[in-house]
This record gives structure tokens, sequence and C-alpha cells, in this order.
């Protein structure tokens, strides 16, 4: 698995622009270094290749802050709070600004953000993106702050810079000694190889030397993405699906679109199968209803139309029909026990409520288990009792 490393500039990233880079196999050594515009940048396309970014110190601010309990992370409000936590640190208006959050925010405590130029962020990741260089990540070059505190010399012999990292926050000043005695002692301190003697004559301390290349190296190890929920960023981690895009994935990429259509086309077939199948059976209950009543004279609801027009036959033939009131009470009184008397009846829809019994709970068993072999079922609701065909009750 190799990674792209690529440095991002300070200005705007156009199509002239050129990156630095670093190319790595196994994230410790370097393989290729060198510089280039984003289309000549090395591409990589074997599964597992990804691409990172690393922001400038210069073009990142940090901030702590403390964000309240309950506020939702990418939601609208967080961004109200963060402006509202940070309107008094920002120079700039908040929203020309992009606010990064840490991997793991910790709501209710103490946390640093990064923040930086919305457009400076988007113009870069986009740039890449459409040089078909997708980074999947863009971290800090030097942060998040945290101890121990570290000091890097950079820049040139002319105008040499000293960059301070510890838990107070990250900066860079130019390397002069009135600037330095503000400063803790670190104990970490690293200079650009050319820049080894001037800092330790200045510093009066050893220096390690440390190349570009293995710095950019070592910052692919923090686990910070400043363009994550970058709203203008066309296509998060794509880096890590480029490898689609390769040549040597075209078959398996043709195979896959035709798998896919074969199964939309199979999911087709079976829904208007389907569809035909209840057509089918609906054209059949509506021929059997017109054959049965030839009088009806529109098909709306065939089961429906069907129950209502056999309860019509039934009370025009005079037959009698499991709810019909006078059976249900000629059956009622085959059932209740000796001496047991109404006070009151209330029918209707095929459904009787008796109130005034008085059983005991053999007599309730009796009553129930006695109009079940009719053909009807009992419960009590309250005072009152409920009397109804069941569901196999036909027509007596």
């Amino acid at each position: 698995m190799s990674t792209l490393i690529i440095s991002l500039p300070l200005e705007a990233v156009t199509a002239q622009t050129e990156f630095d880079f670093v190319v790595t196999d196994d994230g410790v050594a370097v393989a290729k270094t060198g510089r280039a515009l984003a289309a000549a940048l090395p591409l990589l396309d074997k599964p597992g290749d990804v691409c990172i970014a690393t922001a400038p110190v210069r073009v990142l601010s940090w901030h702590q802050v403390t964000v309240p309990v309950g506020v939702t992370p990418g939601s609208a409000r967080m961004r109200l709070v963060l402006d509202g936590l940070l309107e008094d640190k920002l120079l700039d208006d908040p929203g020309l600004l992009h606010i990064a959050l840490p991997p793991n925010s910790q709501f209710g405590m103490a946390q640093w953000v990064a923040v930086c130029d919305r457009r400076w962020l988007a113009m870069a990741v986009q740039g890449l993106e459409v040089a078909k260089r997708p980074v999947s990540r863009v971290v800090p070059e030097w942060g998040p702050p945290a101890a121990p505190l570290r000091w890097h010399v950079t820049g040139t012999a002319e105008d040499p810079q000293l960059v301070v990292c510890g838990d107070s926050g990250v900066g860079i000043f130019p390397l002069k000694t009135a600037v330095l005695e503000s400063f803790d002692l670190a104990d970490n301190v690293s200079a650009e190889p050319a820049l080894v003697a001037l800092a330790s004559q200045i510093l009066q301390r050893p220096i390690v030397p440390l190349l570009t290349s293995e710095r950019m190296i070592q910052t692919t190890r923090s686990f910070w993405d400043v363009s994550k929920r970058l709203q203008m960023r066309q296509l998060a981690n794509r880096g890590k699906l480029e490898w689609l895009q390769a040549p040597r994935w075209r078959s398996a990429r043709w195979a896959l679109m035709a798998l896919l259509g074969i199964n939309l086309l199979g999911l087709n077939a079976l829904a208007w199968l389907g569809e035909h199948q209840l057509a089918v059976q609906r054209d059949a209950m509506k021929s059997m209803l017109t054959r049965s009543f030839p009088n009806l004279k529109s098909i709306i609801d065939v089961p429906v139309q069907m129950a209502r027009e056999v309860r019509l036959l039934e009370q025009a033939s005079a037959a009698p029909t499991a709810v019909d009131l006078d059976v249900m009470l000629g059956v009622l009184s085959r059932s209740l026990p000796a001496g047991q008397t109404l006070k009151g009846v209330d029918y209707a829809s095929g459904q009787l409520r008796l109130s005034g019994l008085e059983l005991n709970a053999n007599e309730a068993r009796a009553l129930t288990v006695s109009l079940q072999a009719q053909g009807y079922s009992a419960s009590r609701e309250g005072v009152t009792w409920l009397m109804q065909p069941a569901a196999s009750a036909g027509t007596l």
C-alpha cells in the first residue's frame, strides 16, 4: 500500500500551481519525492493506495472552545454554536471560514478546533480532484496543540522561522533571541538540515536534523481531517475508491454493470408478472360478481359488494341467518340457566348486548359453552354480556 503526500501551498490553487510531494510505501521510508503540477503528480491505482494532503501551519489557526452537550456534529446548530464561541477570536467573517472539529469531539469539555479560509481549502481539494488526484484527508502540518512542546526551525538562512507546537497552541515566529525569551525550552527541537548550524548557534542547544519529506510522512499519522464536512468538497474520502477508475479494472467494471443491468431487468420482469397475475385475479372476481348479480351497474369493491348482495338475497328469501335478532334471542333462551331474566337488550349489526344477568362462575362457563356449541361467542364486558356469531357461523 502506497501513500502519496501532497503539501498544499499558501496561495490559492490554480492550474499552474506546483505541489511538493512525497511517496512512501510503508509509511516510514521515502520512496519518491519531488515537485510537480497536479496533473503530473504520481498516480496511485492499486487497491489500498491513498492520497493525503497537508495544510501549512500558516493557513490554520487553532482555538480552544467548549461545545455544549447536546449539539449534534454536522448540524446547522453546531455551526451557529461554533460561530458564537469564536466570534471574538476570529478576524474574518465566520461565513468565509471553515471550522474543523477534532476526530473525537468531546462535548462539554474544552477542545481544540482548526480554522482556515473556506475558499482556499475548497479550491485546493477540488483542484486535486479535477486532476484525478483526490485526497482522502487533509491533515495539519503542525498540530493539534498538545504536549510535549516541540520546536522546529524552517524557512531560509536569510529568514529562519521557528514553529512552536505545544499544549498552549501552534504558531510560527522569526528565529530571534528576543522572541524566544517568552517560550519555555523544548526538549524536542528539530530543523531543516540546511538550518541546523544556524539554529544550534541561536538556540544554544543540540538540534535534530529533520528532512521536509520525513516531516511530511510524520504528519500522516495524525487522525485529523481538516476538510471533513467541507460544504464545497465534491466527494469526501473519494481517494479510497479511486482505484475503481484504474484501467486494469475496466473489465470488472463492465462485468459489474452488466450484472446490475441483468438484475434490474429481472426485477422489472418479476414486478410485471406479479402485477399481471393480480390483474387476472381481479378480472376473474369481477366476472364472477357480474355473472352472479347482473343487475350491478358498476364494480367498485368486489368483496364488499358481493357480501352486500348475498345479505340482500337472504333477506329477500326470508331465510333466517345467524345475525338475525330473533334467531339470536332463540339461541339465548335455550342457553340461559333457569331463573335468569334480562333487564335490557341492545342489538346492532349482529351484536347483542345483554344486561341484568347475574351468573356465577359455573353458570357463566355453562352459558359460554352452550353458545359456542350453537355457533356463537359470548364475553363479559363489565356488567353486560356481548353475544355475536362466531366466525364460522352461517345461515341457520
